[in-house]
């Protein structure tokens, strides 16, 4: 996991961070959980048109809200991600870089400005200063690998501040300007089958995942002593992991292939090993199961057993692929479980293998990420914590969804402290959707990045299991299991959401100045829901037609809670941009236990 918690001796070891840490410590080195709240208006009833009572749909002067007719399919991309040319032609010179040059993006926190402490640095590009609890950045300029290897080791230190890195060119990464793309510039496949559905075929398969297996399987990584990517164990830590996908998937006798994917640079000893499960009638698209397979311990790099850190993820694909692969199963889309080389060193080779797919434009609709699930502040809890940073409202919802479905719940959904992030980011900054659940954010296992890391330290084997769980149905549902479409269809249709849920659409002269949501755009809408007071949460998104799958992100509404509200009714807004409206437009609605509850497609047309 690159969460870089750092401790930073000399003044030579990082000066303008060092800077940081000595004006700043005691104070917000400590708030590595913070985060700067906008200002969404007071939410009260001057966001709720005059006479409004929620119970029919708002007759509006500018649009009109009506449910959709068959005829009316809304004009959307399903093929995957925007690109121009010129990036496409950037990608595709991904791993020509100089070997044993990086650029890297170094992530940060600070209280105020610091910039003299740059003065007569070459290695510094650029930078970025915001006041905490926001975070800064700076792109480095590092001419070797050995460099890269003393900044990384210096930013995974002890418990005292919040840094992290990630190599944006160099061994194999390309830097072409890659940001994280706005959801309505990606394009959303939904899952095959409705992630509120129980199917009984995924039921059985979880039922059969071993706790002692992914112990075995931490066990055996943890005992190569370092899967350190430029240390003595860095390709036999690859081969290993071959192995054990290989011997993991024995039990499909065609479709199943693995690879080794090489990097360039300092970092070319350790592979990424892809194995994939080729799919039937849609095997273009593709549902990625991710982790790192390396290990790092900056005190001692022979010695960095990473159990937890990330043995644990490891272990959980491999025994995802011997639950399903022990049964036959097949899926009608393409399923790749991937373990990344040199993640630690930041994130190079999920960066690499995520822009090449970008580049030959390959469509991956739901990728998830595994890095560190078997450790908990309180031994033997399992719950996880679906992560909001650098991941996708709409896979976040899947996640929330199959747990309840499933798994009975027990969850949370928080953002990463600080700059942490893992191999999810790649993905997400290659603008494919992105999801990661995860131990506590705001607990981290306090043997991580040291030979304490160890199975014996590993207090939450339950954890692990939910999450390889959680695998099985994510793959199931995403990938579209073969043989359970009666089933599904049949459950589906014996589960009707309630179609009293009731819209308003405002534009700006509408409401009150003061009351529009800071993000709100010139020209934009906000979109007014009132639903039974049993739901308590409401999100909306794109369709076609009267489809329930999403073809775009979800937008989660904000609940109006003061104000002078029509009584009887739960009322909630969600901001969208100028002319992000399409003709259809559904609602969904969940209780309280996140039940799904109402459900309604709307056609908005503009007068």
């Amino acid at each position: 996991m690159r969460l870089f918690w750092a401790r930073f001796k000399t003044r030579r070891a990082f000066p303008f961070v060092w800077a940081f840490v000595a004006t700043f410590a005691g104070g917000l080195l400590w708030n590595c959980g913070g985060s700067s709240k906008r200002s969404n208006g007071d939410g009260g009833d001057n966001l709720i048109p005059a006479g409004w009572d929620g119970l029919s749909d708002w007759a509006g002067s500018r649009w009109i809200v009506a449910d959709p007719a068959n005829s009316l399919l809304a004009s959307v991309s399903n093929t995957g991600q925007i690109r121009s040319k010129e990036l496409r032609k950037c990608l595709r010179n991904a791993g020509k870089l100089r070997d044993g040059s990086y650029r890297v993006r170094a992530k940060f926190y600070q209280g105020g400005s610091f910039s003299l402490s740059l003065a007569g640095n070459p290695e510094v590009e650029s930078m970025t200063l915001r006041a905490s609890p926001e975070v800064s950045e700076a792109i480095l300029s590092l001419s070797t690998a050995a460099r890269l290897a003393e900044v990384a080791a210096q930013l995974h230190g002890s418990l005292t501040g919040c840094t992290g890195i990630e190599v944006i060119s160099g061994g194999g990464v390309v830097d072409c300007g890659l940001s994280l793309l706005a959801p309505s510039q990606t394009a959303i496949t939904g899952p095959v089958y409705d992630e509120t559905i129980s199917i009984d075929a995924v039921s059985a398969r979880q039922a059969e995942v071993s706790a002692t297996n992914i112990i075995s399987g931490m066990t055996q990584l943890q005992n190569l002593n370092s899967r350190y990517a430029l240390g003595a164990g860095a390709a036999t830590a690859t081969t290993t992991v071959e192995q054990m996908f290989n011997s993991a998937a024995a039990g499909w006798s065609s479709g199943f292939t693995t690879t080794k994917i090489s990097h360039s640079g300092a970092t070319a000893a350790q592979q990424t090993v892809v194995s994939s499960l080729t799919g039937g009638d849609d095997n273009n698209t593709i549902i990625v199961i991710g982790s790192h397979l390396d290990s790092i311990n900056p005190s001692n790099q022979a010695s960095a057993p990473g159990a937890d850190d990330n043995a644990s993820g490891v272990a959980i694909l491999a025994e995802t692929m011997r639950v399903l692969s022990a049964a036959g199963t097949g899926f009608k889309r393409r399923v790749e479980w991937h373990a990344y080389a040199a993640e630690e060193l930041g994130l190079i080779g999920s960066g690499a293998l995520a822009q090449s797919y970008a580049a030959q434009g390959k469509k991956v609709s739901a990728m998830l990420q595994v890095d560190m699930a078997s450790w908990a502040t309180d031994s033997g809890n399992s719950t996880i914590h679906v992560v909001t940073s650098d991941t996708t409202t709409i896979l976040r919802r899947s996640l929330k969804d199959l747990l309840t479905t499933y798994l009975g719940g027990d969850f949370t959904e928080l953002p990463l402290p600080g700059s942490g992030t893992s191999d999810h980011r790649s993905w997400s900054r290659a603008g494919f959707p992105a999801v990661f659940p995860f131990e506590n954010p705001r607990a981290y296992n306090p043997n991580m990045h040291s030979s304490n890391d160890t199975v014996a330290n590993a207090n939450a084997t339950g954890l692990a299991v939910r999450i390889a769980k959680l695998i099985v149905a994510f793959v199931s549902h995403h990938a579209g299991v073969n043989g359970s479409e009666a089933d599904h269809a049949a459950k589906l249709q014996a589960s009707p959401r309630s179609p009293d849920i009731k819209f308003a659409v405002l534009e700006e002269d509408q409401v009150q100045q003061e009351l529009l949501p800071a993000d709100f755009q010139a020209g934009g809408t906000v979109v007014v829901i009132s639903a039974p007071t049993e739901v308590s949460a409401v999100e909306i998104c794109n369709v076609q037609g009267t489809a329930t799958t999403c073809t775009s992100d979800r937008t989660v509404a904000t609940a109006i809670q003061t104000g002078s509200l029509p009584a009887g009714r739960n009322f909630f807004y969600a901001v969208f941009p100028p002319d992000s409206h399409i003709q259809a437009e559904r609602a969904f609605a969940y209780s309280s236990e996140n039940t799904p509850t109402h459900g309604r497609n709307v056609s908005l047309t503009r007068k």
